[in-house]
């Protein structure tokens, strides 16, 4: 059977743990941040949320070093705690970051459609994103690695040089841009942006999938480290930029622009044409670039990581054994690749269909922060259960930095979801509606493929 082939390097899995986060639905989160702090205080909330991403980037380097598979994070739950617990939980991490992917095809689309009125529907711009971003997987690790740099360099300075040219143009909107528990505005908010800021982040700690083909273990936590530091600037840039350019309640949809158009599902076609201002055409152009670059290095960057954890599992006898099938010319886990498509693309149908796509920004954050929690506690009882295991990369500052990790997330968590709103209730829905799904695969699917 072929195995898949070790190029990458800390730069690739750099680009790949920033990729998913690049995206269109991150900059509706980095608005959804803005709006719940006062005044232009939001990207205080970016910067503690990527401290503490930080420290949970430690969690999965330790544990990475120590299994460095491709089924990453269920391999670290089952061996710190058991199998039962670790392929529902694991399984619908993954599957609920997956399903996110169709809220930003929805968002991809809408885009285009909104630029090019009397061009296709909605439907050709996701179908086509899908299929691009699968044949660069489909074709080769080199292909999709090396294209996901490309478009990583791009996003990063588009968005920075942007962000830049705003608050030079505009400056700082409101007075109060370093306190936000200021202006009657309490910590509860504050602690809730940080919360939601965690989705910014999403996808760092999904380059453990790539563990059997990185050219060195370590690879993998400069990679995390540099996915982290790279959305930090660039998100906080933004957030100050978003709201000094813009009204919020413009950004947040609640309010339509002086064109008559809402822009709460696209605020960055508004914030990228006040920025260009009478360079229309260029900012059209700019508009169209950024959400293309924004989308594709999303849904490359989704399907090279979760595709590798997928075939893992499948190889492990937890998924249909179709899914460990590897192209035996291009090394790559094919079958898992086109799967991922399916998937994403189903889930865009049902999102146009039912709607409510900013739900899926707290359903993602409440996977990633449940992950975050289970690998500080995967590190604790690994270090008491395996003592003599060799770890490549042991964490700073233990115990207190993972009881610390694990006690921070958790009351995060509490508190994402304890917010009363109804996209709130409909992601916590979503996310725990997925886990119900994998708890009954574990439960009746896995022993008879295991038979079979």
């Amino acid at each position: 059977m072929a195995d898949l082939k070790r190029v990458l390097t800390a730069r690739s899995v750099a680009a790949a743990g920033a990729g998913f986060a690049f995206a269109t639905m991150s900059i509706v989160a980095d608005v959804q941040v803005a709006d719940l702090v006062p005044g232009n205080t939001g990207w205080i909330a970016v910067i503690t949320a990527a401290l503490f991403c930080l420290l949970a980037s430690w969690c999965f380097a330790e544990l990475s070093g120590m299994f460095p598979t491709s089924a990453g994070v269920r391999v670290y739950i089952q061996q710190a705690f058991n199998e039962k617990m670790a392929i529902p939980l694991s399984a619908a991490y993954i599957f609920t970051v997956v399903a996110a992917s169709g809220a930003e095809a929805y968002v991809f689309g809408s885009v285009f459609e909104a630029l090019i009125p009397q061009g296709p529907s909605i439907w050709f711009y996701v179908i086509m994103g899908f299929a691009i971003a699968g044949a660069l997987n489909y074709f080769g690790i080199d292909i999709a690695s090396g294209t996901q740099n490309f478009m990583a360099i791009i996003m990063f300075l588009f968005l920075v040089c942007v962000s830049l040219v705003s608050l030079y143009k505009f400056g700082i909107r409101f007075d109060n841009w370093y306190n936000p528990i200021g202006d009657g505005a309490g910590a509860e908010g504050f602690i809730t942006a940080v919360a939601l800021s965690v989705f910014l982040f999403a996808g760092f700690e999904w380059v453990t999938a790539l563990s059997e083909e990185t050219k060195e273990q370590s690879v993998i936590s400069k990679g995390m480290i540099g996915s982290i530091l790279i959305l930090c600037v660039v998100y906080a840039l933004l957030n100050a930029a978003l709201v000094s350019a813009v009204p919020k309640d413009v950004l947040m949809g609640r309010e339509v622009w002086t064109d008559g158009l809402n822009y709460g599902a696209r605020p960055h076609v508004v914030f990228v044409k006040i920025v260009f201002g009478a360079y229309e055409l260029p900012g059209l152009i700019g508009v169209g670039l950024l959400s293309f670059l924004a989308s594709m290095t999303s849904f490359n960057a989704g399907i090279l990581t979760t595709s590798r954890f997928l075939y893992a599992m499948s190889r492990d006898k937890t998924m249909p054994r179709y899914l460990s099938r590897i192209h035996m010319e291009y090394f790559t886990p094919y079958a898992a690749i086109l799967t991922l498509c399916a998937v994403a693309l189903i889930s865009s149908i049902l999102l146009t269909l039912l709607g409510g796509f900013d739900s899926f920004t707290y359903a993602v954050a409440g996977a990633e922060i449940m992950m975050y929690v289970l690998a500080a506690l995967s590190v604790i009882k690994l270090r008491k259960k395996m003592k003599t295991h060799v770890r490549p990369f042991r964490m700073p500052w233990y115990p207190v930095a993972a009881i610390f990790t694990a006690v921070f997330f958790t009351l995060l968590f509490v508190m994402v979801f304890a917010d009363p709103k109804a996209e709130v209730r409909i992601g916590f829905a979503i996310f725990m509606s997925i886990i119900a799904v994998m708890v009954l695969h574990t439960i009746f699917v896995i022993p008879w493929l295991r038979k079979k």
